[in-house]
C-alpha cells in the first residue's frame, strides 16, 4: 500500500490513516517520537477503541510520529498472504475502512454490517491487524449495553455476525462481550449458541496462524501450577475468555457437566489475571463466587486429563519441598473424587458423563513419592488408605513410587519390608522397581544387600521373566553409581568392562558417573582412560562430561584447563555453542570454590569474544543467580564478578524482565546469609521502581522464600503490600494465611 501513497496524492490520507492509526487516534502531548515500547502499549487495551473513530486531518501531526507509526505497520506487508493482495483489493480496502469508521461513528449498524461483510467476502479483514479488536469491540458496544432496553433483533444479529467473524480472525473481545451480555440478561442458550457458532466456523476453515493461547503465558493458576501442555493441544484453541463465557453460561444453568465438557474439549490453561478480569464483568457477587468455584474444579479436571504433564509438575514441586502446594492440589483432587459434587473417577468402571476423567495410577504414585520426599510419611499412608477406600489396588507403578520415596528418605528397612509385601501380594517388580530398591540399599550403605538384589535382577533378565523388560541400562547405571559411592571402584570398573563386552552397552550417563567420581578426586589418569574408552565406544561427551573433566584438570593445577577442554570438544566434533558454554558454566558454579568461580568467569569472557556463542539473557541470569545463591569464600571476588555481569548486561542492552527478577529473588532468598535477604529485597524494590508488573508468581516466590528463612517480620510487610494490589487465591492464599495466622498468634 505504500506504493499507492507515493503515486496518488489524493489518496494519501486514506492510506496513511490505515498505516498509522495510532497517530490519528491518540492524543499526543508532544511532537517527539515515542519509544517503541510506548507505541506498543498504545495499540493495546482501551486505547484501541479510538482507532474506530474517523481521523482528524493529518496535517497537524508531526512527521516524526507519522514515520514511526508507518514503520511499525510495514511489517504487515511481509506477512503470509498479505503481499499477494491485488491493487483493486487494496483500493477497495482503503475505501471501505473509511466508510466503516463513518458508519460506526453514525451508529448505523445496518451499514456497518454491510461493509464488514464486503471486507469479509473478499478476505480483507486480516489487513486490519491489531485494529480488528477496536472495530469489532466498538461495533458490539453499539448494541449490547447494560441497560434494560430491549434489543433490536436485526441489529443484534448484525453485531453477532461481526463478532463471530472477528473472533475467527483473532479478536475475540467482541464475541465475549456479546456472550456476557446474554448471560447478564439470563439468556444462557443465546450465549452458548454464539460459542457453538464460533467453534463450528473455526473447525470448518483452515487457520494460518492459531489464536494465541493463554496456555503459552508464564502465569500460575490458582493452584500454583505452571504447566505447559502445548504438546497436548488441539490444532485450534479458542481464547480463554470465550471458554470462560461458555462456562459462565453453563453455570447460569447449574450445569457443571456442560461446563466440564467445554473445558475438556478445549483444555486451555487458566490465566489468573484473565480470570480475575472476566469475573469482574459480573456485579452479582454470588454468581462470581459460583463461577470461580466452577473454574477451580474445571481446571483440576483439565490437569488430571494430562497425567504425564501433571506428574512432572508434582515431581518438581515436591523436589523443592513445596509441601503446602502439593497438599493443596491433592486435597482438591480428593474433593473432586469424594466431595459433595464428585466429577472425577477413581477407575474406568466409575467413568460417566458426570465423571469423565479417570485418575491414573501414575498420578497417585507421583503424589506418594512427593509426600515421602517432603518427609511426610503420614500423608503417604493417608494416600495409600485413600486408594484402598476408592477400590484401587496399588500396582507396580505405585509400589515403585513407594520405594523411590523411601530412597529419598534413606529408609532402607522400610524399603525392604515394602518389597517383601509387594511380592507377597503377587505384584511382579519391573525394571524401575528393581532400580528403586537397589538405589535405596546402596544409598543406605548396604552394598551387599544391593548387590544381592542386582543378582536376582540379572537372573530375571536372563530368563525373560521380567514384565516389560525394556531398557535395563538404568539399573546398571544405578549399580555403577552405588558401587562408586560405597568405595568399590574396582567392582564398578569390572562391571563397566563387562557392559562394554557383553551389553547392554554403556551410555554417556555411565561414563559421566565415573568421570564425576574420579574428577572430584583429581585422579586425572583415570579420567584420561575413561575418555579414551568413551571415544572407543563411539560416544560424544555432553556438557556434564566436559565440566567434570574441567574440574579434574583444575584440581591437578592445570592452568591450561580451559584450552584442553576446547581441544577435547574439537576432537569429539562438539561445537561449543551457547547451550554448551552455559551448561558448563552452570556446573562450575554449583560448588562455591574460588577456582570454579574464576573458571566460570573465564568461560563467560570467551563466550563474549566468540561471535558464534554470544552469551544471552539466560546465560547472564544463570551466572547472577549462582553468584547470589552460593556463599562464596572470597566475597570480594564474587562481588567483582556480579558487578562485571551487570555491566556487561547493560552494555549489551539486556533488560531485566519479570522472569529474570523471579529467578534472582528466589536465588537470593536461598542464600542463608543476611546479605541474601537484603539482595532479594533490593531486587523487589527495583521491580517496583522500574514498574515491572508483579503477578502471582512474584508474590509466591517472595513469600515462600521468606517463610523458608523464617523472616516473619518482613513477610508481614510483604503481605500488607500484596493485599493492596491483588486478592490471593490457591497456593498463594495458603502462604498468606500461614503468615497471618502466625501474626495473630503472637
Amino acid at each position: 500500500m505504500l506504493r499507492h501513497a507515493t503515486t496518488k496524492t489524493r489518496r494519501a490520507i486514506v492510506v496513511l490513516d490505515f498505516l498509522a492509526p495510532a497517530a490519528f487516534g491518540c492524543r499526543l502531548a508532544s511532537s517527539k517520537v515515542q519509544p517503541r515500547h510506548s507505541m506498543t502499549k498504545l495499540s493495546k487495551g482501551h486505547d484501541t477503541e479510538r482507532l474506530a473513530e474517523f481521523p482528524a486531518s493529518v496535517c497537524t501531526q508531526s512527521p516524526a510520529i507519522l514515520c514511526e507509526n508507518i514503520k511499525q505497520r510495514i511489517s504487515l506487508l511481509s506477512q503470509s498472504g498479505i503481499a499477494a493482495v491485488s491493487d483493486p483489493d487494496i483500493h477497495f480496502f482503503d475505501e471501505k475502512v473509511v466508510e466503516l469508521r463513518q458508519a460506526l461513528k453514525a451508529r448505523d449498524i445496518t451499514r456497518v454490517r454491510e461493509l464488514w461483510s464486503q471486507l469479509e467476502d473478499r478476505k480483507l479483514l486480516r489487513l486490519l491487524g491489531p485494529e480488528l479488536r477496536g472495530f469489532s469491540q466498538r461495533a458490539a458496544r453499539l448494541c449490547f449495553t447494560d441497560n434494560s432496553e430491549p434489543w433490536n433483533t436485526d441489529e443484534r444479529e448484525a453485531i453477532e455476525d461481526i463478532a463471530v467473524s472477528a473472533a475467527f480472525e483473532g479478536s475475540v473481545n467482541a464475541l465475549t462481550t456479546c456472550m456476557v451480555a446474554h448471560i447478564k440478561k439470563g439468556d444462557s442458550q443465546a450465549a452458548l449458541h454464539l460459542y457453538r457458532r464460533f467453534m463450528v466456523h473455526s473447525s470448518n476453515q483452515t487457520v494460518s496462524e492459531p489464536l494465541p493461547s493463554p496456555m503459552q503465558e508464564d502465569v500460575e493458576n490458582e493452584n500454583g501450577l505452571a504447566l505447559d501442555f502445548l504438546g497436548d493441544q488441539l490444532s485450534y484453541q479458542p481464547n480463554l475468555s470465550l471458554v470462560f463465557a461458555a462456562i459462565a453460561a453453563h453455570a447460569l444453568e447449574d450445569s457443571f457437566e456442560g461446563a466440564l465438557k467445554i473445558m475438556l474439549d478445549n483444555p486451555v490453561r487458566i490465566n489468573q489475571s484473565a480470570q480475575t478480569e472476566f469475573l469482574a464483568s459480573f456485579s452479582d457477587i454470588s454468581f462470581r463466587e459460583k463461577l470461580q468455584n466452577y473454574i477451580r474444579r474445571l481446571d483440576i479436571a483439565r490437569l488430571i486429563s494430562r497425567p504425564h504433564s501433571l506428574t512432572t509438575h508434582i515431581t518438581n514441586i515436591s523436589s523443592n519441598q513445596s509441601l503446602s502446594q502439593t497438599q493443596t492440589l491433592y486435597r482438591a483432587i480428593i474433593d473432586g473424587l469424594n466431595g459433595p459434587e464428585p466429577y472425577l473417577a477413581a477407575h474406568d468402571s466409575q467413568k460417566s458423563s458426570q465423571r469423565p476423567v479417570v485418575i491414573q495410577e501414575i498420578i497417585w504414585s507421583a503424589f506418594l513419592t512427593g509426600f515421602l520426599r517432603c518427609y511426610r510419611r503420614d500423608l503417604a499412608e493417608n494416600l495409600w488408605d485413600d486408594m484402598l477406600k476408592c477400590g484401587i489396588k496399588p500396582g507396580v507403578i505405585t509400589w515403585t513410587a513407594l520405594l523411590d520415596g523411601f530412597d529419598s528418605m534413606g529408609e532402607a528397612d522400610a524399603a525392604s519390608t515394602s518389597w517383601d509385601n509387594m511380592v507377597s501380594q503377587g505384584i511382579r517388580p519391573g525394571i524401575l522397581t528393581y532400580r528403586a530398591v537397589i538405589s535405596t540399599l546402596f544409598n543406605a550403605w548396604r552394598p551387599d544387600d544391593a548387590i544381592a538384589k542386582f543378582a536376582i535382577f540379572k537372573q530375571e533378565v536372563a530368563n525373560g521373566s521380567l514384565p516389560n523388560t525394556g531398557d535395563a541400562l538404568p539399573v546398571y547405571n544405578t549399580v555403577l553409581h552405588g558401587l562408586l559411592i560405597n568405595r568399590r571402584p574396582g567392582d564398578a570398573d569390572a562391571l563397566l568392562q563387562n557392559l562394554r563386552q557383553n551389553g547392554p552397552k554403556p551410555d554417556i550417563v555411565s561414563y559421566n558417573t565415573f568421570l564425576r567420581y574420579h574428577g572430584r578426586r583429581g585422579e586425572f589418569r583415570a579420567v584420561s582412560v575413561l575418555l579414551e574408552r568413551l571415544r572407543e565406544d563411539g560416544l560424544n561427551g555432553d556438557a556434564f562430561t566436559f565440566s567434570s573433566v574441567l574440574s579434574a584438570l583444575l584440581k591437578v593445577g592445570r592452568t591450561d584447563a580451559i584450552d584442553i577442554i576446547f581441544s577435547l570438544m574439537k576432537k569429539q566434533n562438539v561445537v561449543p555453542n551457547v547451550a554448551v558454554f552455559s551448561a558448563i558454566i552452570d556446573q562450575q558454579l554449583r560448588e562455591p570454590l574460588e577456582e570454579s568461580l574464576r573458571t566460570a568467569m573465564e568461560l563467560l569472557h570467551r563466550m563474549e569474544t566468540n561471535p558464534d556463542a554470544q552469551p544471552n539473557d539466560v546465560t547472564y541470569t544463570g551466572v547472577l543467580a549462582s553468584l547470589h545463591r552460593q556463599v562464596w569464600p572470597n566475597t570480594a571476588l564474587a562481588e567483582e564478578c556480579r558487578t562485571h555481569v551487570l555491566k556487561r548486561m547493560k552494555e549489551r542492552n539486556i533488560q531485566f524482565n519479570r522472569v529474570t527478577y523471579h529467578i534472582l529473588i528466589k536465588a537470593c532468598l536461598e542464600n542463608p546469609e543476611p546479605e541474601g535477604l537484603q539482595e532479594a529485597l533490593g531486587y523487589y524494590r527495583e521491580m517496583a521502581n522500574q514498574r515491572v508488573p508483579m503477578n502471582y508468581d512474584t508474590w509466591y516466590v517472595l513469600l515462600h522464600g521468606l517463610i523458608s528463612r523464617e523472616e516473619w517480620a518482613v513477610a508481614d510487610e510483604m503481605v500488607d503490600d500484596l493485599l493492596r494490589y491483588i486478592k490471593p487465591v490457591g497456593a498463594l492464599e495458603s502462604l498468606v494465611g500461614r503468615i497471618q495466622r502466625r501474626r495473630a498468634a503472637i
